[in-house]
Parts: C-alpha cells; sequence; structure tokens
C-alpha cells in the first residue's frame, strides 16, 4: 500500500482530532473536534458559534487538523497525520453525513452550531518514528462510490434485517455485546453504536462500490471470532 493509500485508510479510521487555530492577535490554540469525511473530498465538523476555535476562524479560516493513533503508548512513535487548509462554513444538509456518524448531535443544531468544512490543501502523514512525508491533499479524499441516500438504505438494511451480524462485528473487535447499532458505512470501513460508544469496524480492502460493502459485511460476519 502506497503512502497515499496508508493515510486514506488511517484517517477514515478515526473520528476525533485536535483542531489548531490561531485568534485575531496571532496566539496559537488546539481544542479537540469530531470529524468525519464527507466522502466529497472534504473533512466536516460540527462547530459552536461561541467557541473559541470557532470565533478564531473568523479571522484566520487556515486551521490544522492532526489525528494520532491512540492506542499506542508513545505518541511520537505513533502513527500520526496533520492536514492543512482553510475551514468554511457549509448549509445543514452539507452535513448530514456527519450526523450518520454522530447521530445525537443532530440536536445541537437546535442551538448555535454550525457545519463546517475543509479540503485538505496538504497532508503530513507520519507512518511510525523517523518516517514522515508531505503527501497531496487532493489525493486524500476521493469521493466514495455511492451517494448518502445509497449508504443510509445500507445501514437500515443491516439494522432491520442483519442486527445477529452487528453484534458478531462487536465480538470480532474484541468487545461482544448484544444491541449494536451500525451507523454509517464508507470504503474502508462501518462505524458501530453499542451502549454509547462508538467502534470502527475495518474492511481487509477498501470497497470500490455498493456491491463491495455488501461482500465485505458478509465476509465479516462469517468470519469466526
Amino acid at each position: 500500500m502506497d503512502q497515499i493509500a496508508q493515510a486514506r485508510a488511517f484517517v477514515y479510521q478515526h473520528s476525533h482530532a485536535a483542531l489548531a487555530t490561531v485568534d485575531s492577535k496571532g496566539q496559537p490554540l488546539a481544542t479537540a473536534v469530531n470529524v468525519v469525511p464527507d466522502g466529497q473530498g472534504s473533512l466536516l465538523m460540527l462547530m459552536s458559534d461561541l467557541a473559541e476555535h470557532t470565533v478564531n476562524i473568523r479571522h484566520h479560516p487556515a486551521v490544522s487538523l492532526m489525528w494520532v493513533e491512540e492506542a499506542h503508548s508513545d505518541w511520537q512513535a505513533a502513527q500520526r497525520l496533520s492536514v492543512t487548509g482553510e475551514l468554511e462554513q457549509v448549509p445543514v444538509e452539507a452535513g448530514e453525513r456527519f450526523l450518520q456518524v454522530f447521530p445525537h448531535m443532530r440536536d445541537y443544531l437546535q442551538l448555535d452550531f454550525h457545519f463546517y468544512a475543509l479540503r485538505p490543501v496538504k497532508v503530513r502523514w507520519i507512518p511510525g518514528f523517523g518516517k514522515a512525508a508531505w503527501l497531496e491533499g487532493a489525493a486524500l479524499l476521493p469521493a466514495h462510490g455511492w451517494d448518502l441516500a445509497r449508504e443510509q438504505g445500507m445501514v437500515e438494511h443491516m439494522n432491520a434485517d442483519h442486527s445477529d451480524a452487528c453484534d458478531h462485528y462487536l465480538s470480532l473487535l474484541g468487545c461482544p455485546g448484544e444491541g449494536a447499532v451500525m451507523l454509517a458505512v464508507d470504503p474502508w470501513g462501518s462505524w458501530l453504536l453499542h451502549e454509547g460508544n462508538l467502534h470502527r469496524l475495518p474492511f481487509a480492502n477498501r470497497a470500490e462500490d455498493a456491491v463491495q460493502v455488501r461482500e465485505a459485511l458478509v465476509a465479516l460476519a462469517r468470519t469466526p471470532v
């Protein structure tokens, strides 16, 4: 797998990142955000108008996002990815894919929260200690092989007709339980929710279209624990 493919797979496996902004006086600030690729080349965030980082981007829309391999005990030896670009506010309908992964945050739209999108310009990929590369931002997030309506249909079908498979996926992830709900599907895996906890189910290979998503989910459902 080449470096851009590695970086692409990595960003899809993580839903949380650190957002770095600069205020009107040039002072930096790093904060935590939830991040979801929109399937069309951008990264989505839902942020409050009152948040310091939101105030900052009104003055300086240029930002950086960083993800780190959370389970690693030494973050300086862990895989990590940074992207740079400009944040811009987008309409509610443009943020629907974010709400697939974080459905509880739909209620935030009744408050002062709005969606923002970042289209990566530069990518810094560090797959391990002493390894680093600059990658082209436009290559990081290619479009999905299906639209959001098709994704929602796949998710609804899994939850309605194959809830046992969703529970089996939890066991494959080492956290067995019952009542798992599938939230979202992308070319590199699926997001599951169980007892308030978000779980990532990675695919062995990128699914190029909805047919390959089905094949990946069937193969995982047949994989013994």
